[in-house]
Formats: C-alpha cells, sequence, structure tokens
C-alpha cells in the first residue's frame, strides 16, 4: 500500500453504533480510493459498502459486503473484459487496550497466530484497512475473460478464440522420447 492510500480512511464514530440496534453503514467509493494507479486496478463502477456495525462492551463487529466492476486484461489473450469483485466482510475490532490473548491481563501486545487483529484506538474506528485487505485479495490471481480461453498462438499471435492459425504444430521434445515410448508400452 502507498504511503497515499495509509492516508485513506472510512472513520465510525463509535458513539453512533446503537447498543441494541446497531449502525448500518452504505456507502460508495470509487476503486481508486482503495487502489493506487501503480496497482493497475481501473474500476468500472463505484465500491458499495453495505456494513451492520453492532458493538458488545467495548467490542465492535463488522458484517456485510463490499462488491464493485472493475476492468481486468486477459492473462491468456490479452483481451480486456469487466469482472465482478465481491468481498464479504466479518470483522471484530477491540480496543487497542483491550486483552485478547487467552489469560493474564499482563499488557504485552497479544501473540496472533490466526491473522491481523484490528484495533481501534479512542472514540473512532477506521473499517478502511478491513475493506482494502479484502478487496485485495478478492482480486483475480490470474485473470481470465472466460475459463475455456484458448489465449494467443505463440508463433504467429493469432486469438485462438476467434480464429485458428496455420501454424505448424509444436515438435515434441526429444529429450520425452524415452518416455513416451514407455507410454505406448502400457
Amino acid at each position: 500500500m502507498t504511503e497515499e492510500k495509509e492516508k485513506s480512511a472510512i472513520p465510525v464514530g463509535i458513539e453512533s453504533i446503537d447498543p441494541e440496534q446497531g449502525l448500518m453503514l452504505s456507502l460508495k467509493k470509487p476503486f481508486s480510493f482503495f487502489f493506487a494507479e501503480e496497482d493497475g486496478v481501473e474500476g468500472v463502477t463505484d465500491v458499495a459498502i453495505d456494513l451492520s456495525l453492532t458493538k458488545s462492551g467495548d467490542e465492535i463487529f463488522a458484517a456485510g459486503m463490499a462488491a464493485g466492476t472493475i476492468r481486468l486484461q486477459c492473462s491468456r489473450c490479452l483481451a480486456e473484459f469487466d469482472h465482478r469483485v465481491e468481498a464479504a466482510v466479518e470483522a471484530p475490532f477491540f480496543p487497542k487496550s483491550h486483552d485478547i490473548t487467552s489469560g493474564g491481563g499482563d499488557g504485552e501486545e497479544p501473540e496472533d497466530d490466526e491473522g491481523d487483529v484490528n484495533l481501534y484506538e479512542g472514540e473512532t474506528l477506521d473499517v478502511f484497512p478491513v475493506l482494502y485487505d479484502l478487496l485485495f485479495l478478492a482480486l483475480p490471481l490470474k485473470p481470465l475473460c472466460r475459463e475455456d480461453c484458448k489465449g494467443l498462438c505463440p508463433k504467429c499471435g493469432a486469438d485462438l478464440n476467434v480464429t485458428t492459425c496455420g501454424c505448424p504444430a509444436e515438435k515434441r521434445d526429444f529429450r520425452l522420447t524415452e518416455l513416451e515410448k514407455l507410454k505406448e508400452k502400457l
């Protein structure tokens, strides 16, 4: 995350969360609010954020959804396509002074073996880091315009989804000849 994005925040006042009814938070933010230009995430729509915040003592629980559409480039055929990104939110927030370790109230920082712990300090909590992490994890590692994308011909560059090219089939690797003989015997 760049320095500019570290300044982004979606603050929620603790006092605005009703202990019995909670707080419904619905807003829209552009993808550029979450991702820097160098991240390569081009938003087609805004990120629609719908969260329900509930409070139990000092602990706050956020549940809901963040979703929007981005434009990606297929990793096989290089065609651009739109992709819906959805991130389910289920995140507890604890006050920074809260001891979430099992046992002991020695005030030491908790050892966190199961992931990040969402802490807030003062009368405001920031849901931005949770939303950023979940949206980032929802991005595809290898974007495909469709599951059966055939990609580009490695020789002539033709889009094999649209046409078949006249390039000869790849020659077999001579190093695999012995394995192929073994396979024929089976």
